[in-house]
């Protein structure tokens, strides 16, 4: 059973290298946003459904809310726009520059500060719980999409629509 903290920075590393495989591709042609848009989608809602709760329950002190980049709504808006823009302008350049910036003001510090910090709050074999829950979501939402994981446009578009509480009834993860 993976500890959390691993499982999370591989889908870190699944993220930047899709992120990268945008970036070098040639901007005068037309690119395919699909696969960064839906690896970020599935890390943030995986994130959402499995790490975020975990923290509110094992790290928050007195009330104290995390602030957390990957807000789920926030984050989600930004992916829909982001898929909707294309690909060879100067405008899809921009936003996928803000999003990324974003995200590694993020990516970096969750596993060396929240996530260490909620290993070490829980009792060791909740801890590779949580790691092994994490990989069983992330993997329901990556069966149905073939080989490479990554669904067609109007699929993602339909995923990042769902309201989180249909998304998890859909799925099969009631909390």
């Amino acid at each position: 059973m993976p500890p959390i903290s691993d499982v999370v920075s591989a889908d870190h590393a699944l993220i930047k290298k899709a992120f990268n495989g945008l970036v070098e591709s040639d901007p005068t042609r037309p690119r395919d946003a699909t696969e960064f848009i839906w690896t970020l989608g599935r890390f943030l809602i995986v994130e959402d459904l499995v790490v975020t709760p975990a923290l509110e329950h094992h790290v928050a002190r007195g009330g104290e809310a995390h602030c957390r980049v990957s807000d789920y709504d926030s984050v989600n808006a930004m992916l829909r726009h982001l898929q909707q823009l294309d690909t060879t302008e100067d405008s899809f350049e921009k936003q996928l520059n803000i999003a990324w910036d974003e995200l590694e003001l993020h990516l970096a510090p969750e596993v060396v500060a929240d996530l260490e910090r909620l290993e070490e709050s829980m009792a060791w074999p909740d801890a590779d719980g949580l790691g092994t829950k994490y990989e069983r979501i992330r993997d329901l939402l990556q069966k149905p999409y073939g080989k490479e994981g990554v669904p067609d446009a109007e699929t993602l578009a339909a995923i990042l629509q769902t309201p989180r509480q249909e998304l998890m009834l859909r799925i099969g993860v009631f909390g």
